[in-house]
């Protein structure tokens, strides 16, 4: 059944009707390396996409809105929306001082995280070129939006939000169902969630924060939700497999990461 995905004005809508014999006609040649995995953020006070005289900005953006940095697309934070968690992994982002963009991504291991230094009366990690490191639990999901369809996200935490991504790691792993085999731990990507922003504070400011909560899961005797489990395991393959890339974030630094909670720094 055609599905009206766009608007083509205020209110006229565009229906892809005749066009599913034509599925992804024209994309034969791309592959994972040809496209870019959009950072799924929480939009704060002094978000370049809020700054009407900054080249990021965003007709509509507001602080504690989610935006996705390929899209250029914003979504209401107090509305909430609907993700699937995919695939998780924490590493340390490089980051250039004072919003100077971002650098990439280090594993757990890796020499430049166990060459960092703190500095004092500071909580960050840093290296020696003069940048530093962000401790950031990073989860792949299926945004789920009304529009456009389900779409491949990166979704960061780091600094006060760390305490978020341990909640909600410990929360998916808890479910568990009956098998042929015993009780298993039902997979990452099996469950809906409903994603919000919220205004969180310490005695260094305040910000908008992550708030969770799982929605359902997903039925695998109906057709739609079959569909999104089985667009969501090839992500989760896909990213373990090391085939897709975030775009390069460096219009966005980590705003909450500047402020220091000290209880960040373990996952």
């Amino acid at each position: 059944m055609a599905k009206e995905l766009a608007e083509k004005g205020a209110s006229e809508i565009v229906a892809y009707e005749g066009m599913e014999e034509f599925a992804a006609v024209g994309f034969s040649e791309v592959t994972t390396e040809d496209l870019a995995i959009p950072f799924f953020r929480i939009l704060q006070n002094n978000s370049p996409q809020k700054n009407k005289r900054d080249g990021a900005y965003v007709d509509g953006a507001e602080e504690g809105m989610f935006y996705n940095t390929v899209l250029n697309k914003v979504y209401n934070g107090e509305e909430g929306i609907a993700l699937i968690p995919c695939y998780y992994n924490r590493r340390f982002v490089e980051w250039i001082p004072d919003n100077g963009g971002y650098v990439g991504e280090h594993e757990t291991t890796s020499t430049v995280v166990a060459q960092s230094f703190k500095k004092e009366g500071d909580n960050k990690d840093w290296l020696e070129n003069g940048n530093y490191l962000e401790n950031t639990a990073n989860f792949f999901c299926l945004v789920l939006d009304a529009e456009l369809g389900p779409q491949r996200v990166q979704l960061p935490m780091s600094s006060t939000q760390l305490k978020k991504a341990r909640k909600w790691l410990t929360q998916a792993q808890s479910l568990t169902a009956k098998g042929a085999n015993g009780t298993f731990v039902l997979p990452m990507m099996s469950q809906v969630y409903t994603a919000k922003s919220v205004t969180e504070s310490n005695d260094y400011g305040q910000w908008f924060g992550w708030d969770i909560n799982r929605q359902r899961g997903l039925d695998l005797s109906n057709a739609e939700d079959k569909e999104l489990f089985d667009m969501a395991l090839t992500f989760a393959k896909q990213v373990k497999a090391g085939e897709v890339q975030a775009k390069d974030d460096s219009a966005q630094a980590s705003v909450e990461g500047d402020i220091i909670d000290q209880d960040d720094g373990v996952m």
